[in-house]
């Protein structure tokens, strides 16, 4: 660098992108090339894109230090973007205390508002982090303050929040509602969506309680997702359930390599006793299993607590990993389970490498087996809590288990330390971590009653120094769970039909018969509790995937887990059927086969529609597909794609699709356009991640052929499209890569929609963990280069500024830059313009068509039907369509228009002449 400025570099000059060196040296940390750059004149006060300061960029980009040292050489804090945002806005929007206190104390304003009037306060209580709301406030940041809309802060949080609350987006409310004077709250509205009008709800409660000098309890955040009278009934119940019944539910999910011990350890634990499983008996998929304890008072004001805890022993085999997503779920406490034999093994193998490999082999095991647990866990749940258990204590010595603890502890202090931006947590999530990596690893064997003992002991301080990764359940909700667990009960040792004809039942019928039980208070909302219960885990109720299946809940979750063991369980590769052979290699499960399985036999004997109502819970669950496109799911052979060994793959299958020509041009050569599209994941998830998208983006009508490490979907003279999980230039397995050839640029990107949208949303939906803090890298790929478009989502104006010196940027790009996966009324209106495009392709270019030149298309503003009117082309006869709105928009393409004709009615109507009006 400073022989560069020594021969005249000009420390201004700005890439393509706008930034200079200077952006760079904040981006990498280094605060000594920021010194000698802003020495050798670099500007402070000089404007980049969106008329940002460097201050602005570090407070986003950088670290403290950086902030210091920037704040050191003059720069201003008082400097707006064209937003009217100061750095302290972006501060409190990224809810960063430290940076928040560092920019205040050099003179920034707590009560700056941007160009909307939104002030640093409204930034801030968006980001849900009562540590910096609380510091605002602290420091005198107005609570009163009002944006153009008339908002205060809390009004505000309310009003913008579209998608369920989480715990600590509610402890801000909470935090607002003890503010004097009290805070305005906005108007009960049916405009406002059902999280809405449970945060409000609470409000209210809360601001009651404050002005009755009451203490502020909190509101799970599973019963305010469930809106008003989620909250109230919850309310309610609490209200009647005196201190004593209640009961702290809690769920602790046990991870970790297949023989390392978890299924002897959960089920000493919860058994009291000495319990060594057979490795021949290991667990496949998921097992359950319960424990009960009480935690005694002090007799003062400490009163004993009951706990209700469920261990969910999850199978280490990696065919599993995909599934077991579906059950992680937040407040959880996560086991991590360490073999100290096998750890003690590669300990000792590294001490005889040499010097540059004694430290990598210890770190690819722990990465491989330990810290992959980890990742993938948080990239789901961003606030999950772990805690460390070695297994086999009593086969190694106490100098290689304090050796072990210490390496581990090393280990994942430096994963916390050096996070590679490929994974972001939240602050109370990594200040638990750090606490519980520094208290080293507890370890057990299930040889020695006295450790199985010492480890439970652990277990049960954990989960009651960590109350908010408990559920208080009120006396009713208790008295419907011990009545659905005295259904269980009466199951056991049951046949496999009468086990499942007794665990799935009506919820109308489930909530009769509870108001049947003796003293049980007539007035309760029985489906609600039965919601949470839901959220919990403990049963299974799948509202809004099918209405017929919403009318069964599920009494006992293990029902759906022995389901999907049956069709994915690693042992069928040791099968010897033909039938075995094509499910483990190519993830084909005839449907004659599933029926043969224990659970699907004994399920159809239970009533007929139960097995495809469960194969379609398992395509919404993105685990499984239709093998044949045109076929209904109910009777079809499905595809499991979690067989699929893609990294086992050979390279030969994983080239790149531009040099698979015959892929995508074997039937129409290089006259059609092709679109293409790259998503860079972490490659702890990325095939994880591809296995839920092939099965997301299955759509009927549409040709559907599978190869492990790619799938093709095509519909003749319409598109044809490829999406491959393929090794980058590192020869690392990160990026998806999505390749669609049509007629025309507009529907090759029109149909590039559909799978950009699906995969959005199986990454907001699953991996909060990736998408809440942009760890996902999107381009769009021009040329053989990539285009980086993450900047462009929820930002349209950018996107129309980067238009203009961007040619690369696809036509009618809106659906993107809108994030129309988010906004139904945005993908809706793309969906028709792609529909259009699709019909005047079919009807205008294609010289086989014989149908009329000229269609007419009337999508009303309201009403039910779309008006479809094709004009004769030598008579003045047309014919009109009444297409329902419902059937086209479950057909992305206008092959649903085209082809379901048993979706319209049709008549035969005369064209009135112009004069005639």
């Amino acid at each position: 660098m400073s022989l560069l400025l020594e021969q005249g570099a000009d420390v201004g000059t700005q890439d393509e992108d706008g930034k200079t060196a200077l952006h760079y040296a904040v981006t990498s940390h280094n605060t000594d090339v920021m010194s000698l750059l802003l020495e050798r004149g670099a500007d402070l006060a000089a404007r980049y894109e969106d008329d940002e300061t460097i201050l602005h960029y570090a407070v986003r980009n950088g670290d403290v230090d950086v902030i210091s040292l920037l704040l050191e050489k003059g720069a201003d804090v008082a400097a707006t973007d064209n937003n009217g945002e100061i750095a302290l806005h972006y501060a409190a929007s990224f809810g960063h205390t430290e940076r928040i206190l560092l920019l205040l104390d050099r003179g920034s304003d707590v009560n700056a508002s941007d160009n909307d009037q939104l002030t640093v306060l409204h930034h801030a209580v968006t980001r849900c982090s009562p540590e910096a709301v609380l510091l605002l406030l602290n420091k005198g940041a107005d609570a009163n303050a009002l944006t153009k809309d008339g908002l205060n802060p809390l009004s505000h949080m309310i009003l913008v929040k579209e998608d369920d609350p989480d715990d600590d987006y509610l402890g801000v409310v909470r935090l607002l509602c003890s503010q004097e004077p009290k805070l305005k709250l906005p108007p009960s509205t049916q405009s406002l969506a059902i999280n809405q009008l449970g945060m409000l709800a609470c409000a209210q409660y809360w601001q009651d309680r404050y002005e009755k000098k009451q203490p502020l309890l909190e509101i799970p955040s599973e019963v305010v997702k469930g809106g008003e009278n989620a909250v109230e009934v919850y309310l309610a119940e609490l209200e009647k359930t005196d201190s004593s019944e209640v009961v702290h539910r809690q769920k602790i999910c046990v991870v970790g390599r297949t023989k390392w011990g978890k299924t002897s350890l959960v089920r000493s634990i919860t058994e009291e006793t000495s319990v060594l499983v057979p490795l021949e008996d290991r667990t496949i998929g998921i097992e359950v299993f319960p424990l009960r304890f009480t935690v005694d008072g002090d007799g003062n004001k400490m009163k004993a607590t009951h706990h209700d805890v469920t261990f969910w022993d999850f199978a280490g085999q990696g065919v599993y990993r995909v599934a077991h997503a579906v059950f992680f779920s937040k407040r959880t406490l996560y086991l991590v389970c360490v073999d100290l034999a096998a750890y003690n093994e590669i300990l000792e193998q590294a001490k005889k490498e040499s010097k540059t490999q004694r430290d990598e082999v210890p770190q690819r095991f722990f990465e491989k087996h330990i810290l992959r647990w980890i990742v993938l866990i948080l990239l789901r749940q961003p606030e999950a809590e772990f805690k460390l258990i070695g297994t086999k204590h009593d086969e190694v010595s106490d100098s290689s288990r304090s050796e072990i603890s210490h390496d581990i502890r090393d280990r994942l202090g430096q994963f916390l330390e050096k996070l590679d931006g490929s994974i972001q947590i939240t602050g109370h999530a990594a200040t638990a971590l750090k606490k519980e990596f520094e208290e080293g690893l507890v370890t057990t064997s299930v040889t020695n009653v006295e450790s199985i003992q010492k480890v439970k002991n652990s277990i049960k301080h954990t989960i009651t120094a960590k109350p908010h990764l408990s559920f208080k359940m009120p006396i009713t909700y208790t008295r419907v769970i011990n009545y659905i667990l005295e259904k269980r009960q009466s199951v056991v040792g049951a046949t496999n039909q009468d086990r499942m004809d007794k665990m799935i039942v009506s919820v109308r019928q489930l909530c009769k018969d509870l108001l049947k039980l003796p003293d049980f208070p007539q007035d309760t909302d029985c489906r609600e509790i039965l919601r949470v219960l839901h959220e919990l885990g403990d049963v299974l109720w799948y509202k809004g995937i099918d209405e017929e299946l919403e009318k069964w809940i599920i009494l006992d979750p293990s029902v759906v887990l022995d389901l999907v063991r049956e069709v994915i369980n690693h042992k069928y590769k040791e099968e010897v059927d033909e039938q075995y052979k094509v499910l483990s290699q190519n993830g084909i499960l005839p449907h004659s086969l599933l029926m043969t399985f224990p659970s699907w036999k004994s399920l159809a004997a239970v009533e007929d529609k139960m097995v495809h109502l469960f194969k379609q819970l398992l395509h919404r669950l993105n685990l499984v597909y239709p093998v044949n496109d045109m076929e209904a799911i109910d009777k079809a052979d499905i595809l499991v794609p979690m067989y699929w060994k893609t990294r086992e793959t050979p390279k030969a299958d994983l080239k790149l699709l531009a040099t698979q020509k015959t892929i995508l041009t074997q039937d129409f050569g290089d006259s059609w356009h092709v679109a293409t599209w790259r998503y860079w994941l972490p490659i702890v998830v990325s095939d994880a991640i591809f296995v839920n998208f092939v099965v997301k983006c299955y759509r009927p009508f549409v040709h559907r052929s599978a190869r492990r490490a790619y799938f093709e979907s095509s519909v003749r003279r319409e598109f044809r499209a490829v999406v491959n999980h393929s090794a980058n230039k590192t020869g690392q397995y990160n990026d998806i890569l999505i390749e669609v050839a049509a007629p025309t640029e507009k529907l090759a990107w029109a149909e590039m929609m559909y799978f950009v949208t699906d995969m959005e949303k199986i990454l907001e939906k699953d991996y909060p963990g990736l998408t809440k803090h942009a760890r996902v890298k999107r381009f769009i790929v021009d040329e053989g280069e990539d285009r980086g478009v993450n900047d462009l989502m929820e930002n349209p104006e950018d996107g129309k500024r980067q238009r203009a010196k961007a040619r690369w940027l696809p036509p009618d790009f809106g659906w993107f830059t809108q994030c129309a996966w988010k906004n139904g009324g945005v993908y809706e209106i793309h969906q028709l313009r792609h529909q259009l495009e699709a019909v005047k392709n079919i009807v205008v270019t294609s010289e086989s068509c014989r149908l009329p030149r000229l269609w007419t298309l009337l999508y009303p503003r309201k009403g039910s039907h779309v008006e479809l009117r094709i004009h004769s082309d030598v008579s003045d006869v047309s014919v009109l369509y009444f297409c329902p709105v419902s059937s086209l928009c479950s057909h992305p393409q206008c092959r649903g228009c085209c082809r379901r004709e048993s979706s319209f009615r049709s008549v035969e109507i005369g064209i009135k002449p112009k004069d005639h009006g």
